[in-house]
């Protein structure tokens, strides 16, 4: 899929939008609830940035809690513990039903999107600088031992994309060290139990192991490599190519890797019209003082904004695009094709569990092979089938 970062309007329009439009009666409770990361990462310290912004400027007090990965951080929404979730690539595979999401107790997800981020950082594996020297590509991992976060399909994805489909191995020719959540996966690796884990190039858990015993270095993927690209591109949606630029240790040319946004504000189909639109007008109208608060922050502009992903926006945050002037018909009918790949798989999910299966890894099977076949019947792509 082709990705397009809307730049036809310059963030400062987007900000001056007058306060005065037709939805001026939309506004946002006293209380908000976010979930995010833990704290130390760039994502906890961006929500916090936000909420010290928009206390002073809406007077909101916007909660921020902490879960360590992606079905925990996920079950805040569906339980009603958050209004929203700041998070990583968790909320497509929530979408799609895969990896732990496609647990009887989950199923595939009406998520939708509020706010993209994509600033000059990346995403990527990190690596022991003395084994980096010998280290090129994720070709050149195997024998090494890397961190897997467990409970968290968006880190559990990159892993598989990036070691497997991009690299050609498989965990059989690496060590899989097991650990409960990112930060946990930080501390194996200053601790010396892992040589490689996932995150961001900007973190402030990237400075902290930079500034370790262990020092801090990036694994690249060579944009020359075809067949490592082909096979990114046909096992996970969310990858595109960018030089990172941004972040710890990261030379002057930058680092040819494999990234997405680096934030994606989500929350449910369901979540009233009206929050939405007064949660993402919010959050312009005091942009100046947000994109300052906290270095990753400025990715959220307007003009940065990725509108035709992989997961639909929510009609609240369409709203207010198309007030802005971002939004169109082109944009409008990619978003309702999402809607409608949504509705084939709460269908499929639907005929899956009527089934009545009680043997969990039938269960899955059956589910894994409902979900290829619905997909496929409707007309569309199926990426990440080896889940």
């Amino acid at each position: 899929m082709k990705l397009k970062v809307i730049k036809s309007v310059a963030t400062a329009a987007v900000v001056a939008l007058a306060s005065s439009t037709a939805m001026a009666q939309d506004s946002l409770p006293s209380t908000v609830v976010w979930t995010t990361y833990d704290t130390g990462g760039a994502m906890h310290t961006a929500a916090v940035a936000i909420s010290s912004a928009l206390k002073q400027s809406e007077d909101v007090n916007l909660r921020v809690l902490s879960a360590g990965n992606g079905v925990a951080q996920q079950s805040t929404l569906k339980t009603g513990r958050a209004d929203f979730v700041l998070a990583g690539f968790d909320v497509y595979f929530a979408q799609e039903g895969a990896y732990q999401f496609g647990a009887k107790d989950w199923g595939p997800q009406p998520e939708r999107l509020v706010l993209t981020s994509m600033t000059d950082q990346s995403f990527g594996l990190a690596i022991a600088p003395d084994l980096a020297e010998n280290v090129k590509s994720p070709r050149d991992l195997d024998g090494l031992r890397i961190a897997f976060v467990q409970g968290s399909p968006s880190i559990e994805g990159a892993l598989n994309t990036l070691i497997m489909a991009c690299g050609g191995l498989t965990w059989d020719d690496v060590t899989k060290v097991d650990v409960p959540g990112f930060g946990a996966s930080v501390d194996a690796y200053m601790n010396d139990q892992a040589d490689v884990y996932f995150t961001s190039t900007n973190s402030g858990t990237s400075l902290r192991a930079e500034a370790s015993s262990r020092g801090l270095a990036w694994v690249p993927v060579p944009f020359s490599d075809t067949e490592c690209w082909d096979n990114i591109r046909a096992s996970d949606p969310r990858w595109i190519q960018k030089v990172a630029k941004e972040g710890v240790n990261i030379p002057k040319d930058g680092i040819e890797m494999a990234s997405y946004p680096d934030m994606m504000l989500n929350t449910m189909s369901g979540r009233d019209d009206g929050l939405v639109y007064a949660m993402v007008k919010a959050i312009y109208d005091d942009f100046d003082n947000i994109s300052k608060a906290a270095p990753t922050t400025y990715g959220l502009a307007a003009d940065r904004q990725i509108l035709d992903y992989v997961v639909p926006f929510h009609d609240g945050a369409i709203r207010y695009f198309k007030e802005a002037g971002l939004w169109n018909d082109e944009l409008q009918a990619h978003n309702d094709a999402l809607v409608k790949r949504q509705d084939v798989l709460a269908a499929a999910w639907k005929e899956t569990m009527d089934r009545g299966i009680s043997d969990d890894a039938e269960f899955a099977a059956a589910w894994k092979e409902a979900r290829i076949k619905a997909l496929e019947a409707a007309g569309f792509e199926v990426p990440v089938k080896d889940w």
